[in-house]
């Protein structure tokens, strides 16, 4: 059986991570992980107005059910350069069954599959890439 420090590797040297000061930023809700990240980053980035970000949340209707998606649009909404790696081309329906999804699923898929659909012709840089891992609460 391996020990933890084992199975995490070797520990790194200096030169092989960088460490930013980004702040930190709680959820204000069970479902708004990714917009805390995001204001994250754009704080870091000295980009974050509160009330511009409110703005665009409304103008992308950011209210309620957030996918990965958005919040691509969301950093190019902002100017922040960025590449969206997915396994899936739109919606994974493996969440159809999750409780955070279940309820609006439907209706969600639509939308969410026609963000994917339009991304290209609205500069929004998604890929379809291997190994990539997301998990969820």
């Amino acid at each position: 059986m391996r020990t933890e420090a084992e199975a995490a590797g070797p520990p790194l040297e200096p030169g092989d991570f960088v460490q930013l000061p980004v702040p930190i930023i709680q959820q204000l809700y069970h479902w708004d992980c990714g917009l805390a990240c995001s204001k994250m980053v754009l704080r870091y980035l000295g980009q974050l107005d509160d009330s511009e970000f409110e703005s665009a949340l409304q103008e992308l209707r950011l209210t309620r059910s957030i996918w990965t998606i958005d919040l691509a649009y969301l950093m190019r909404h902002f100017g922040v350069r960025h590449r969206f790696c997915t396994q899936t081309l739109g919606v994974d329906k493996g969440y159809k069954n999750q409780s955070f999804y279940r309820k609006h699923f439907d209706t969600e898929e639509t939308r969410v599959n026609q963000l994917f659909a339009q991304a290209k012709a609205c500069k929004v840089l998604v890929e379809k890439c291997r190994n990539v891992q997301h998990q969820h609460q």
